[in-house]
């Protein structure tokens, strides 16, 4: 495992299905650089993701930490604001990246570029079992990429890696990649209980 040690950038990337707890991981990642690491840390997360707060990043174990709103469509402006808002900060963090457009790849590059360390969480793969958003591009330029898992809700393995989106309790056949929801369109499932959608019945 690589460490970050503050005189070059560093990127870990947390990602696994719904109900992995992955934004629970980075929250405590980031407490833990502030307690015991003497890190600041400058967080931040979709503004159209509002189910459990608008001003926080909650795991739904309840961790919870500050967090500044951006919109998913990240523009050139939006980055430089960025990495302006971040200039004294140690520790960057955005929860939830699979919503942001491709502009993410590059504003966690930077970041990266001028000596931060990046924290970032995201799932790794839509209802269709297909890559969500740009999630592999910044695995790709991950020197830390975290893989975790879930209770698979059929068989309960703890070996869930893929996300279910269920329509009246069934497995969805079509409908649009991002439905922002919990558990009750939602389930994390292993791969021999996942159904995709070109094979619901």
């Amino acid at each position: 495992m690589q460490y970050f040690d503050g005189n070059s950038g560093f990127i870990t990337v947390i990602t696994g299905p719904m109900f992995s707890e992955k934004s629970g991981e980075l929250i405590k990642r980031c407490e833990k650089l502030v307690k015991y690491g003497g890190k600041t840390v400058k967080a931040y997360k979709p503004k159209e993701d509002t189910r459990f707060s608008e001003g926080e990043i909650v795991s739904r174990i309840g961790y919870r930490l500050p967090a500044t709103n951006i919109p998913k469509e990240i523009t050139n402006e939006i980055i430089e604001q960025i990495l302006q808002e971040t200039k004294s900060f140690d520790v960057v963090a955005f929860d939830e990246v699979q919503f942001f457009n491709k502009n993410i790849m590059k504003l966690v590059e930077e970041l990266a570029y001028r000596k931060k360390h990046v924290i970032v969480d995201g799932l790794n793969m839509d209802y269709r079992g297909k890559e969500f958003g740009y999630i592999g591009g910044i695995l790709a330029m991950a020197d830390e990429p975290v893989k975790l898992t879930a209770y698979c809700a059929c068989c309960k393995k703890p070996m869930g890696a893929f996300t279910q989106r269920l329509v009246n309790g069934k497995p969805a056949k079509l409908g649009p990649i991002v439905l922002i929801g919990d558990s009750e369109n939602y389930e994390p499932r292993c791969r021999n209980c996942f159904v995709p959608p070109h094979k619901v019945k």
